[in-house]
């Protein structure tokens, strides 16, 4: 982080005996000051769960019991719950191979936001895997080509090169101390222009971070800003409680507060997938687009695709419609490609729905 830099202005001449003691009793005040930006109420991280992965967010989600807290209408923290045993994949834990930019602040300052840079309309955010795995089934390079640019986000740890040159690389961490640590390591890529905190229960997110979800949402996008990066907020369904019988885990997920994550984010990501196709998917994305308006207008929303989601088989079909009623909404997707219940992905799944997408964009 940068050190703050104050300087004094005094209003009239004095005396220089005074101007020393002033300046002298200045010092401590502002060192002060520099420790309570730096490390205003930042938590403990002895228990630290480390993962620069792309977290596919496509499976059942353990129950709680969640309310709202006083400050920022953070949902509070259940008795402990089973993991979910058909787990996404991760990347594998990035060695470090160079030294990344501890401070990037102008960096950030100067580029804005990055689907609003670009011209070329809506974002995706892939995990690197997806894009390979893609490739490897055949993609077309029509379809190489419409993913390969700058506006579309690709997740690829530090020590992995990107899959597609041109595409914005990112990371994806599951816990706000897995960020910190990453930054003293410096293990986040030089190139890296945004980073994923996907905190949510089904990715191991440490519990002193779901107790106060929205204050660790915001004590991530401090971080992460002074370090000249941007935040893409991915707080997980989850957090609000159990899916709700009726399906409107959404709208749970607004009463619990916890849209206000987008109030410090960069990106939006919900999670929304389970709905994908449906009236409701549109309905929730023309939501949270409303509100995030609202709450921050500079923030872009991303809703969440996949292939299989919760393991579920799901068509092409369910993919565009689910594209085609929202597009005019939102400013992008994360489209995931997980291992279904058989413990496959289904990448050409996605490159259908990526040529159809080309297709109607021309």
């Amino acid at each position: 982080m940068s050190e703050l830099n104050r300087r004094l202005r005094p209003r009239a001449l004095v005396a220089p005996l005074t101007l020393v003691t002033a300046a002298a009793s200045l010092v401590p005040i502002a060192a002060g000051a520099r420790l309570v930006v730096q490390g205003d109420r930042v938590p403990s991280i002895a228990r630290v769960v480390v993962s620069d992965t792309g977290v596919v967010h496509d499976y059942p989600r353990p129950a709680l019991k969640a309310s709202a807290a006083p400050a920022v209408r953070q949902p509070q923290q259940a008795p402990s719950q089973t993991r979910v045993p058909h787990h996404p994949r991760r990347h594998p834990e990035p060695k470090p191979h160079r030294p990344a930019h501890p401070q990037r602040a102008s960096r950030h300052h100067s580029q804005g936001a990055l689907v609003r840079a670009q011209p070329h309309g809506l974002a995706l955010m892939l995990l690197d895997r997806a894009v390979l795995e893609m490739q490897a089934a055949g993609a077309s390079r029509t379809v190489l080509d419409f993913v390969n640019r700058p506006q579309n986000l690709v997740s690829t740890p530090m020590a992995k090169a990107k899959p597609l040159v041109n595409a914005t690389r990112i990371q994806v961490f599951n816990s706000y101390a897995g960020i910190v640590q990453a930054l003293a390591s410096h293990r986040i890529a030089a190139d890296t222009r945004a980073v994923v905190y996907d905190n949510e229960r089904s990715t191991g997110t440490p519990a002193t971070e779901l107790e106060d979800p929205v204050r660790y949402c915001q004590m991530t996008a401090r971080l992460l800003h002074q370090n000249g990066l941007e935040y893409i907020a991915s707080p997980g369904f989850d957090l609000s409680g159990p899916r709700p019988a009726n399906g409107e885990w959404f709208q749970q997920f607004v009463r619990r507060g916890l849209m206000e994550c987008g109030r410090y984010a960069d990106y939006l990501d919900i999670q929304d997938q389970l709905m994908q196709g449906t009236s409701t998917y549109a309905r929730d994305a023309q939501a949270a687009a409303k509100l995030l308006r609202h709450i921050n207008p500079r923030a872009k929303v991303l809703m969440g695709l996949s292939t299989s989601p919760s393991g579920r088989l799901d068509s092409v079909g369910r993919l565009w419609r689910a594209y085609r009623d929202t597009s005019r909404f939102v400013n992008g997707y994360w489209l995931n490609v997980p291992h279904n219940v058989s413990g496959h992905s289904r990448p050409s799944v996605a490159l259908q729905f990526l040529q159809k997408v080309v297709t109607h964009s021309h």
